[in-house]
């Protein structure tokens, strides 16, 4: 690539990977009487607006989140980034960030005037968060998606649920929006909203739902979703499926990464009803229930599902299961490569003694070949304990004492509290 002298010169799918951070503007009731009054907010519209309309080459992607900063933006220092990002263009994302209006607010003419600035601009992307704080939401929706560019889109999210008094509103809308765009590979919005019908399921490549109250809706949306490579569900909840009308198998030929989070427990019916035959990575986070519900459902699940014995990747963040049930499902995932634990607490389910405490160390952690285990905020777990987890395997230095090597293995990285454990 020959080289260029300023961003205008560079083509439309450099521009898509810059960074820029664009703005946020919140403004609560109780800063509000502090002294931040809509005066304010509506000066430092102005003063974004002057920047954009200033800098036209910024504009390739524009990220539209909603949600609440603590005060407006100023916009000097991203003036200092712009000019210092000119000198190094390739150094520069485009990451664009609207405004925020807290319903306390009425939506001023210099807020409106950001978003017709923007609403004429090609976005690649567009996230919406809490929409619950803007009032009226609706029109401001419909402002956003009544964009001639909508066409380009290629990633659109929405952070909205049954329970928010706008959620009909919103679905309506949103239905419309999506029946403009058959061309986003990254869609992140309420399972209800889309129907299994809906030809973006086949073209889509990652989904996100959030708040699935029903497992069997999820399921039979899926099913249309033939392309998909990354799947993120959210707030799964427990109901039973119906007995007279029981989901069908799900076949994801194309599935990768699989990511479960915020779950009052395992999702059994889910994963016994997928068929994953690409599946690589597996994640859990925040699953609520009790250690012995935990370990009872993950040994199940180890024992019933089938395309678990593929996975290469297993990462349980907030998970409560047993020292002895993780060990036993361990030793069950022949391909597993890399291990992650998060906010896990170390008991056993035998016994709730430390493993520095127990006669000799368990070397059962050692999956003959595990590649990489990382450790984060993980209780009753020392580094001493990841220390004797590893010295079979490799030689692990922590200060200036090395342990002694006593056999090789493919283990290559011992991750504890942020950093790298020195292996050999």
């Amino acid at each position: 690539m020959a080289m260029v002298k300023s961003i205008n010169e560079l083509p439309a799918e450099i521009l898509g990977m810059v960074f820029f951070e664009f703005v946020e503007l919140g403004v609560e009731l109780e800063k509000t009487r502090q002294g931040q009054t809509p005066e304010r907010l509506t000066a430092v519209c102005r003063s974004w607006k002057e920047l954009v309309e200033s800098n036209p080459e910024l504009w390739s992607r524009i990220d539209v989140q909603f949600g609440f900063r603590n005060s407006p933006m100023d916009v000097e220092p991203i003036k200092a980034k712009i000019q210092k990002a000119k000198q190094s263009p390739l150094a520069l994302y485009i990451h664009g960030r609207l405004i925020i209006v807290d319903n306390h607010l009425k939506i001023t003419r210099d807020v409106l005037a950001l978003y017709d600035l923007v609403k004429n601009h090609r976005w690649r992307a567009l996230s919406i968060f809490d929409p619950k704080y803007l009032s009226p939401f609706e029109i401001i929706f419909r402002h956003i998606i009544d964009n001639p560019h909508m066409c380009r889109l290629s990633s659109f999210r929405i952070g909205i649920t049954k329970a928010e008094p706008n959620a009909e509103v919103v679905g309506v809308l949103l239905k419309e929006a999506l029946r403009q765009n058959l061309n986003i590979k990254h869609l992140a919005i309420p399972v209800s909203l889309l129907e299994p019908s809906h030809p973006l399921l086949q073209a889509v490549s990652y989904l996100q739902f959030a708040w699935v109250y029903i497992p069997t809706d999820l399921l039979s949306t899926l099913s249309e979703a033939s392309s998909l490579r990354s799947l993120r569900v959210g707030g799964i909840s427990r109901s039973s499926p119906d007995p007279l009308n029981p989901p069908a198998p799900c076949t994801l030929p194309m599935l990768e990464q699989l990511d479960f989070h915020e779950c009052p427990e395992f999702p059994e019916l889910i994963m016994q009803k997928l068929d994953l035959p690409s599946i690589q990575s597996l994640k859990f986070k925040v699953v609520r229930c009790s250690i012995k519900r935990g370990d009872e459902q993950l040994k199940m699940l180890v024992t019933n599902v089938p395309w678990l014995t593929r996975i290469k990747s297993l990462n349980l963040d907030s998970v409560y299961v047993s020292e002895d049930m993780l060990l036993w499902t361990l030793r069950r995932l022949p391909l597993l490569r890399n291990l992650t634990l998060a906010s896990w607490e170390r008991v056993s389910g035998k016994t709730t003694k430390k493993l520095s405490e127990r006669p000799t160390a368990r070397r059962e952690w050692l999956c003959p070949i595990l590649e990489e285990i990382e450790f984060r905020q993980c209780l009753r777990l020392l580094e001493s304990d990841v220390i004797g987890l590893v010295e079979a395997r490799v030689r692990v230095t922590s200060g200036s004492a090395p342990a002694s090597t006593i056999s090789p293995s493919l283990l290559r990285k011992v991750i504890w509290r942020g950093r790298d454990m020195a292996l050999d």
